[in-house]
């Protein structure tokens, strides 16, 4: 149940490339928006109100004291940080536009249909599962990728609009989405009342 008084962070992504429908789309194609997306999760903590937060979240399970919660998890040899998550007791609205070269409203065609799209881009903004941690077994990181979410469940609405893009593409997945997430406690705690009060 979200918190009353609307005590929320919002904020938007922007996502341009190939986002190929679920059945097409490989764990190598979401991993690429994934790590395309990274950059502008991780210049989120460096703003208010995560820049506050980002010394005592953003530490190896084993450099928290008994009394904080982080974020990071392992998949492999590969670390994730989650912003919104069940120890953080967050979850996240998302309100997304696709530009595409198709005409608004054309939900199945061509360039794939929207519904299957939606779901690789919800992978991509989820850490993986630990079904795919031996996927992450070699890959050689410092910092941790940043994503939006611990994973889709934590998205309690969704919404979808679609419109042309106006410039070419250069295949048939390529698209602009424009991702606006709005992120509420499910309870408000000391941990996460930094986050979205």
């Amino acid at each position: 149940m979200p918190v009353t008084g609307e005590q929320t962070m919002k904020f938007r992504l922007l996502y341009e490339g190939p986002i190929a429908p679920r059945q097409r789309a490989s764990l190598v194609d979401i991993h690429a928006i994934r790590t395309a997306l990274a950059p502008q999760i991780r210049e989120l903590w460096q703003h208010s109100p995560l820049r506050s937060e980002a010394e005592k979240m953003l530490k190896e399970k084993y450099d928290i004291p008994a009394s904080q919660i982080g974020i990071l998890e392992t998949r492999g040899a590969t670390v994730f940080a989650p912003l919104v998550s069940k120890r953080l007791d967050l979850m996240c609205e998302l309100d997304i536009i696709f530009l595409r070269r198709q005409a608004p409203g054309q939900l199945i065609g061509e360039g794939g249909d929207i519904d299957n799209r939606i779901k690789t881009l919800l992978d991509a903004l989820s850490m993986p599962p630990p079904a795919q941690q031996k996927h992450f077994e070699n890959t050689i990181s410092s910092d941790p990728i940043h994503c939006l979410l611990q994973d889709d469940s934590l998205v309690t609405k969704l919404s979808v609009e679609t419109d042309r893009l106006l410039r070419p593409a250069e295949n048939e997945h390529d698209l602009v989405a424009i991702i606006g997430a709005k992120i509420s406690a499910s309870r408000l705690t000391f941990t996460n009342i930094g986050i979205v009060n």
